[in-house]
């Protein structure tokens, strides 16, 4: 599924043939602009965020059955008490970033028909914008997308009260962008600092593993690399630089 901020839709690709990918329809029924999206695999649901109508007023997050037809989505739910900017799924529970209010909060998603918010924590940009979960479960990365503002590492032990354990910045003044856990790695993209990759085996002690700098411009702004994938067990790492194109790196250093 492919979303775009533009009046528009959601685009729906089959991919079954990499070589020939086929689009199969625009699906406009509920919105026609997103921000981002994520999926819940087990359950076959597609959580879409920052969603607006033709006028291009905000409708909330939009949650889509997308196992029963993959070809044609059903809405099974929405939430609209703030604007989620981004989230991450773990089973019954979602965690967004809600930018422009500034926190971090978990949804219960069981019923996709009604969420319900569990918890909320001011992240320390009060900007914030994308998060991921370690694998165990016990702690959320956040970024904040503010120059000098670094990513943030929390123990979620007490889900009510969440407490700041780790912090992280490449070069002071820049913005780490967004992060990514596979395994005890973590990716961040980084804007002009380039991919980052992170020891999270202790999530209180963060350590630097290696990095690689995709922008040759002056180390500021919203410039560089905005997003970075690893494939899960392996080395291998696409990032997408704003002015340089999609970059196909890999870490060397096992």
């Amino acid at each position: 599924n492919v979303t775009t901020e533009a009046v528009h839709g959601l685009d729906v690709v089959d991919l079954r043939n990499p070589n020939h990918r086929e689009k199969l329809r625009t699906w406009n029924e509920t919105f026609v602009w997103a921000h981002t999206l994520c999926v819940d695999d087990t359950r076959g649901l597609l959580f879409v965020n920052g969603t607006r109508n033709v006028a291009r007023e905000a409708t909330g997050m939009r949650v889509l059955d997308v196992r029963s037809d993959p070809t044609n989505p059903r809405e099974v739910g929405s939430f609209r008490d703030f604007y989620v900017h981004d989230c991450y799924v773990r089973g019954n529970y979602l965690f967004v970033s809600a930018i422009y209010d500034g926190f971090e909060a978990v949804l219960e998603i069981s019923d996709p028909a009604q969420i319900r918010e569990l918890t909320r924590f001011f992240t320390g940009g009060r900007f914030t914008h994308n998060s991921w979960l370690t694998d165990d479960g016990r702690y959320v990365f956040t970024t904040d997308e503010r120059a000098g503002r670094p990513l943030e590492g929390w123990d979620l032990s007490d889900m009510r009260n969440p407490r700041k354990v780790s912090e992280y910045i490449g070069q002071s003044g820049t913005i780490p962008h967004n992060v990514m856990i596979d395994g005890n790695r973590m990716v961040v993209s980084h804007y002009t600092e380039g991919v980052h990759l992170l020891d999270v085996s202790d999530p209180t002690r963060l350590r630097v593993m290696g990095f690689y700098d995709t922008y040759d411009g002056n180390a500021s702004g919203f410039a560089g690399n905005w997003g970075a994938y690893i494939f899960p067990s392996s080395d291998l790492i696409v990032a997408s630089d704003l002015q340089g194109g999609l970059f196909v790196i890999q870490y060397t250093g096992r």
